[in-house]
């Protein structure tokens, strides 16, 4: 399990962007329609992560960033595609799958009235129809 004062590593697909994540928050799963696109998938699973924690180690020039008024914008490596994250303000939230080794479990599941219908649920962690309580 990782910790959430130690230091998470990831990278994109071709690994010409790195970055660290300290001090890691909790782990949840989007199932907005936004979040489908982005990942081709049922949504994203993603890490908070005060802004300011969040380091790139190489290749920040490769970071594009997709915006859209009334959103969160997306960061993406413009080489391979690689979801970065997703927020811009004072919180990101980090693609889980460009983090090597963590071995968390979603602590909530948020967006769950908009997700695909043959996207099927399981575990305990909460559901939420639309926002955590706390966001």
């Amino acid at each position: 399990m990782v910790r959430m004062s130690e230091t998470l590593y990831g990278a994109c697909l071709c690994g010409r962007i790195t970055f660290e994540v300290h001090e890691a928050g909790a782990m949840g799963f989007c199932h907005c329609t936004r979040c489908q696109r982005w990942s081709g998938g049922p949504g994203m699973v993603e890490v908070e992560v005060a802004a300011t924690n969040f380091k790139v180690t190489s290749g920040e020039a490769l970071m594009k960033t997709f915006s859209e008024e009334g959103f969160s914008s997306v960061c993406f490596c413009a080489n391979c595609g690689s979801s970065l994250y997703a927020g811009g303000g004072d919180t990101l939230y980090v693609a889980a799958g460009a983090l090597q080794g963590v071995e968390r479990q979603p602590s909530y599941h948020m967006m769950v009235a908009y997700k695909a219908p043959w996207d099927v649920l399981s575990g305990t962690a909460p559901q939420y129809p639309e926002w955590p309580p706390d966001s």
